[in-house]
């Protein structure tokens, strides 16, 4: 009998050319709806149930989700099979809600546009959803939260409804990242890990899975990110950081950097991985000086002293993120105009912070303090490549 945590995660498949395969068995049969990437390659699946609907990643909104919505809803299918990134599946998840009883997108389209965090009714999912991931590290093919981009910012909508029946990591499709891009993904797993370690909240448990696949993580992205193995490995563990006690616990708003880097990424248009290393070290130097609204040192040091030591890394967490960012070459953000900072800053503040369990405590001045300590590039456009190569369409 598979136990109650095991229902509630999807089931994951893993391999080097797995995904056709796998895509083809469980739409066999069935009204199948595709969802891809318009930038990368997709399987031809047999049938004559199959239908394909591509989408440029770079524009994903509001928009787009309803469109998907409304042909979701127009020939309803049984499996919907989503090809892309964090952006696409997460396009793909909540454009599924169409199909769910009582108006439950209509809820989550109107509830967004005053808030920035929308909770589902609890449901399971209305249809079976098969996320095939081409990049690494946002694990959107095994959570059940979706970032809704729309006019007023980037909203975090949570619900087990938005979890994928299977999650299926193929090498292959990892194969067009360059390994700035693998480093990156690799990194925002660490990174997720490291936000919840941040609690002092935490089961020994929870903390054991926290360091074990991060340490696996750091590990395998230092000595290589170009092998198909490799990326298989770091995508798994990404995956896994969702399907441990890694992430569970008492706190589930202790990632505190995402919120200020959410704001960040979307002020900027760049992203969420680029905004975050701009604020991270900032954040972690907050917390390790005792500013407990942010987080709490002991368990941060704690985390980083076990985690990051498998690589050669100050001890101290914010000067040790600082060169791993270097020494790996993240992209930093362009410096914000005096104008931006003090948007950031008051965005932040409005959707997250002051009486808000996110970030609760903290204020706009506590928010600029940070942006100014933040990390910039000086160059401009920095950051706007997204480090995949042009894949081939098979």
């Amino acid at each position: 009998m598979r136990s109650a945590f095991a229902a509630r995660v999807p089931t994951l498949w893993h391999g080097q050319g797995v995904a056709p395969r796998l895509s083809t068995q469980f739409a066999e049969g069935r009204e199948t709806l595709v969802i891809a990437d318009s930038g990368v390659a997709i399987p031809a699946l047999p049938g004559r149930g199959v239908r394909t609907i591509e989408v440029d990643a770079r524009a994903v909104d509001v928009t787009t989700v309803v469109e998907l919505a409304a042909e979701i809803a127009r020939r309803p299918p049984n499996v919907i099979v989503a090809i892309g990134g964090g952006s696409v599946l997460d396009a793909s998840k909540i454009a599924a809600l169409a199909l769910a009883p009582g108006g439950v997108l209509d809820y989550v389209i109107a509830r967004a546009s005053k808030s920035a965090l929308v909770f589902l009714p609890d449901a399971p999912p209305p249809v079976d959803i098969v996320a095939v991931p081409t990049t690494l590290g946002t694990s959107s093919e095994t959570n059940s939260v979706a970032i809704l981009k729309n006019e007023y910012g980037y909203r975090l909508v949570c619900g087990r409804s938005l979890r994928p029946r299977h999650a299926v990591i193929d090498s292959d499709n990892l194969m067009t990242l360059s390994p700035t891009a693998v480093r990156e993904g690799a990194l925002e797993a660490f990174l997720r890990l490291a936000g919840a370690a941040t609690s002092s909240r935490r089961s020994r448990r929870g903390d054991s899975d926290a360091v074990a696949i991060g340490r696996a993580l750091l590990s395998t992205a230092a000595r290589d990110t170009a092998s198909p193995a490799a990326r298989l490995r770091l995508a798994r563990l990404s995956a896994l950081t969702q399907r441990s006690a890694a992430l569970r616990g008492e706190d589930p708003y202790s990632a505190r950097h995402w919120y200020v880097a959410n704001e960040v990424a979307f002020a900027l248009g760049v992203r969420k991985m680029v905004a975050t290393v701009a604020v991270i070290a900032p954040i972690w130097r907050r917390i390790c000086a005792g500013d407990a609204r942010w987080g709490d040192h002991a368990s941060l040091e704690r985390f980083w002293r076990e985690a990051a030591g498998v690589l050669v890394l100050p001890l101290d967490p914010s000067r040790g993120i600082s060169a791993l960012i270097d020494q790996w070459e993240i992209s930093l953000p362009r410096r914000p105009t005096a104008h931006e900072f003090g948007a950031i800053a008051l965005a932040t503040q409005k959707r997250w912070g002051h009486r808000y369990p996110m970030l609760p405590g903290l204020v706009e001045e506590d928010f600029r303090d940070v942006l100014r300590d933040s990390r910039w590039s000086q160059l401009a456009g920095a950051a706007s490549t997204d480090f995949r190569r042009p894949a081939r369409r098979r």
